[in-house]
Order: structure tokens, then C-alpha cells, then sequence
């Protein structure tokens, strides 16, 4: 009789360890799925700048073929700069 309840007691303590550790999980998910949440807003906020970047740019390049020399190579290095910033952000977007 002695052996049943031993064993008995060993199955509660598996029990209680299991439910023990299913709370855990339960936890660890919730705040993984927090933590998605807000990688998924900034990814938001990462392509609604990526994609007004890309719309200067392109009412930029309308008014390039008026422009003198020197105005066009400033251009040339601010077009540079945005589009280097682009696939910055599209590489962190593709690494998120």
C-alpha cells in the first residue's frame, strides 16, 4: 500500500510540475506575441517612412530637368542619402 501512495504522491508532483511549467509557456507566449506586436507596428511605421521617402523622391526627380548643374549633383547626393536610408530600413525590415 505503501508503494501506491508513493507512487500516487509522484504522479501529483509530475502533475503539479507540468501545470507549473504550462504556466510558464503560457507566460513566455504572451509576452513574445507582445514583444511581435510591437516589431509588427514599427515594421508599420518603417514602410509608411520608407514609402514617403520614396514619394519625395519621385516629386523630386520631376523638377530635376529644369535645374543648373550644381543643383543637380546636390540632388544627386540627397537622392544618395534617401536611397541608402531605404535600404537601410529594407534590410531591417527583412531581418525583423
Amino acid at each position: 500500500m505503501q508503494q501506491v501512495n508513493e507512487q500516487i504522491n509522484r504522479l501529483q508532483q509530475k502533475i503539479q510540475e507540468l501545470w507549473l511549467y504550462t504556466q510558464k509557456l503560457t507566460r513566455e507566449n504572451q509576452q513574445l506575441q507582445k514583444e511581435l506586436e510591437v516589431a509588427n507596428a514599427e515594421k508599420e511605421q518603417l514602410l509608411a517612412k520608407i514609402e514617403a521617402l520614396q514619394q519625395t523622391k519621385t516629386a523630386l526627380q520631376i523638377g530635376v530637368n529644369t535645374w543648373n548643374e550644381s543643383d543637380k549633383a546636390e540632388f544627386q547626393a540627397s537622392i544618395n542619402k534617401y536611397l541608402k536610408e531605404i535600404e537601410h530600413w529594407l534590410s531591417v525590415l527583412k531581418s525583423a
